[in-house]
């Protein structure tokens, strides 16, 4: 079995203002700072061989938090998709610059594309197939991936084997963590927390 732990960055003030981050850049701030560190107990009984993440700030510095004696691997194939025109904005912006494009998007994300941003389709093939690179690897072990709250979503979608009509559903909160164990042959995959 190869199990995967699935890692969400901590808190950064976009978050805290509840707004699309995707490429933006921003540290932690003080509580994500904190919830990284809460994860140091966590996970400490995980015997991990090896540590991803996302090439980000947010990420890189939470993995790094969590994980202070590993050499992290970053990977710009595990960001968080490029939200376009609809970066930096909140909800409230959206609805007033961007109405009737956010509402489409939200109801369809992977076939409506927003302006300057990432294909749904190219967001799934970059996360997915590093995804198995990484796996493939590390087949047997346990692995530890940060990352962003898109690029988890999908990857628990896949394992759970839904569409993308749960995508919505399945965000995980800052700094939390979801298990997925494959089997050897790497199919079906079980998701024992999330």
């Amino acid at each position: 079995m190869t199990r995967l732990l699935l890692i969400r960055h901590g808190e950064t003030d976009y978050n805290l203002n509840r707004r699309y981050c995707g490429y933006n850049n921003p540290p932690l701030n003080v509580a994500g700072i904190l919830q990284a560190k809460s994860l140091v107990k966590q996970l400490k009984d995980f015997n991990i061989a090896a540590v991803y993440s996302s090439d980000l700030l947010r990420a890189v510095q939470t993995a790094a938090i969590i994980f202070p004696k590993f050499q992290i691997k970053t990977e710009l194939d595990f960001r968080e998709f490029n939200f376009g025109i609809f970066e930096g904005l909140n909800y409230d912006e959206l609805m007033e610059k961007h109405r009737g494009l956010y509402i489409d998007w939200i109801r369809d994300p992977s076939n409506v594309l927003i302006p300057n941003g990432e294909e749904f389709r190219d967001f799934r093939k970059r996360v997915s197939n590093t995804l198995f690179s990484i796996v493939s690897l590390h087949r047997g072990k346990t692995i530890a991936l940060v990352s962003h709250s898109g690029p988890i979503r999908l990857i628990l979608c896949e394992a759970f084997g839904y569409g993308l009509e749960k995508f919505w559903e399945l965000g995980p909160d800052n700094a939390t963590f979801s298990i997925v164990d494959y089997p050897q042959d790497l199919s079906s995959p079980v998701i024992s927390l999330i």
